[in-house]
């Protein structure tokens, strides 16, 4: 109810859960990159690193090349009956069958013998690899080795090995044809044709000359140098490709997380949700604590956080006056609204206004608790008018004669099997009556999305302050507080950002704050 006693207006209903501003794709993707910028960072230096240790741990490579000229031989007669390589319709095919004569295990086992190589004939033929150059008649001979030495001599000695093979099998051929042609000169009657003897002796002579060189069809061209660098590993490429890795990953993780994480994780995100103002930005407390905070044991930063809550609601009233009711809840447990109800009732109260702290979770009581109170009567004692209101509000010393309470008792006593009861109608006027007796009425309501125990004060409420947390809200739960409030015409007076960093919460401008204990009451001093 306002100030006459009457329902509070509501605004236009639900409007202001639509987003205030259209936030284009680059600033989302920007706004993405830098919140988990800490993730593409730690991606980098983990790809970096991987990169420079591959660099440091892994053995040099060097590379050498020998080029050998494939020259295959027509069917001419003096080439008849040897297996030598011989001219087809496709030229590329022919050099392709000689490269696969290089890397073969008896062409590996000749090199092996030859270097006296500590290696197996596997190693070698992993290490060495002939390939046709285009569509020319070179095949290069590709040797890699952990020395510049090594890998010259390999690729040379495959050199050497093939065109080695390759003559000895042609003049093997040789040998084995000569004595039969010697033979068929021998056994020729005397009256026979002068032309297959002719025949016969030009062969023997074309053959002759064959034994006496190396096979024509393959001759090693380009001698293996000394490479001048190593392949692998290269030390910048490594480098630079591992910071790029690191980067296309960490981007990707980062908009992958993005993508599947649920909580709250910064401020435009509720101003892509709603229109609702954020009131304050309260910092993140060091620990984590189940139990709520009074003013004792806040930072300066946080107890300045509430001072501007305090303010920024006292200027939402647009130039009203008298008593104000304000409900605070959130979407989920543990997001600080508790904390929020306790330390802007204590600031209202040390800013000179009578306060009346109602707790209305009845599930999960805490005020009193952390307050150090026990009540001899509880809220369900003045809806059931058991007792009267005066009678059931209880003070502390901490914050003298402006703060009074009234609280819930705890589970074990039998409050939350009373949580129906905050829809009678005398706890409906419990705000109205509590507003005649102070300046200002904060209810700490349970989290509406979990249980609707306080959605009948919230509709009696002047005003409704929803409390999130970064890091932990959940945006869905945040969206269904939204549609649930809109629902019932209920219009929040904005947000509470409980979680912040502290360099962004407030401004070093103030002085620490100090507390001490005068005549019953805390007091702060600049």
């Amino acid at each position: 109810m306002n100030i006459n006693g009457t329902p509070p207006t509501r605004g236009s209903g639900p409007d202001w859960l639509q987003p205030r501003t259209e936030t284009s794709s680059l600033e989302r993707y920007l706004q993405v990159i830098r919140q988990r910028l800490w993730l593409i960072i730690a991606c980098v230096v983990v790809c970096t690193g991987v990169a420079v240790a591959f660099v440091a741990l892994s053995k040099p490579v060097y590379e050498a090349q020998a080029d050998l000229l494939i020259s295959p031989v027509s069917d001419a007669d003096e080439y008849v009956g040897l297996q030598i390589i011989r001219q087809s319709s496709d030229p590329t095919r022919d050099v392709q069958t000689a490269s696969r004569l290089v890397a073969t295990p008896e062409i590996a086992r000749a090199v092996k013998q030859k270097l006296d190589s500590p290696h197996s004939v596997r190693w070698l033929l992993d290490h060495v690899k002939a390939e046709p150059v285009a569509q020319s008649s070179i095949v290069t001979v590709v040797a890699q080795a952990g020395t510049r030495r090594e890998a010259q001599q390999l690729a040379n000695a495959f050199g050497d090995a093939i065109v080695a093979d390759r003559t000895r099998s042609l003049h093997a051929q040789i040998d084995r044809i000569l004595p039969s042609l010697d033979d068929q000169l021998k056994t020729l009657p005397g009256g026979s044709d002068e032309n297959d003897r002719d025949q016969i002796l030009f062969y023997r002579t074309q053959l002759s000359k064959l034994r006496s060189q190396p096979d024509p069809t393959i001759q090693f061209t380009t001698r293996a140098e000394l490479p001048q660098s190593q392949i692998s590993p290269r030390p910048v490429f490594t480098t630079v490709a591992g910071v790029f890795v690191g980067l296309v990953l960490g981007i990707a993780a980062a908009f992958a997380l993005q993508m599947l994480d649920p909580r709250l994780r910064r401020e435009e995100q509720l101003r892509e949700l709603t229109r609702l103002p954020l009131l304050a930005r309260v910092p993140k407390e060091g620990g984590r604590r189940k139990t709520p905070l009074r003013p004792e044991r806040l930072s300066p930063n946080t107890i300045e956080a509430y001072r501007t809550l305090r303010a920024t609601l006292a200027a939402t009233r647009g130039g009203r006056t008298g008593p104000r009711s304000i409900l605070v809840t959130g979407a989920s447990a543990g997001e600080g609204k508790t904390t929020t109800a306790i330390n802007l009732a204590a600031s209202l109260a040390l800013a000179g206004h009578s306060v009346i702290l109602i707790e209305a979770d009845l599930r999960r009581p805490t005020i009193g608790k952390t307050l150090g109170i026990e009540p001899e009567h509880d809220i369900m004692s003045v809806v059931l008018e058991q007792t009267s209101l005066e009678d059931a509000l209880v003070r502390t010393d901490l914050y003298g004669e402006n703060l009074e309470l009234l609280l819930a008792k705890p589970p074990g006593e039998g409050g939350a099997s009373f949580a129906d009861g905050l829809f009678l109608p005398t706890a409906q006027t419990l705000i109205s009556d509590a507003k005649r007796l102070a300046d200002f009425v904060i209810i700490d309501s349970p989290p509406l999305t979990e249980v609707i125990d306080g959605l009948a004060l919230a509709e009696r409420a002047d005003e409704v302050l929803l409390v999130v947390r970064l890091g932990r809200s959940p945006m869905a739960r945040i969206q269904q507080l939204g549609e649930l409030l809109a629902r019932h015409n209920i219009d929040p007076v904005g947000f509470a950002v409980v979680g912040v960093p502290a360099s962004q919460a407030t401004s070093p401008y103030y002085s620490t704050p100090t507390y001490s204990r005068s005549g019953g009451k805390l007091l702060a001093r600049r």
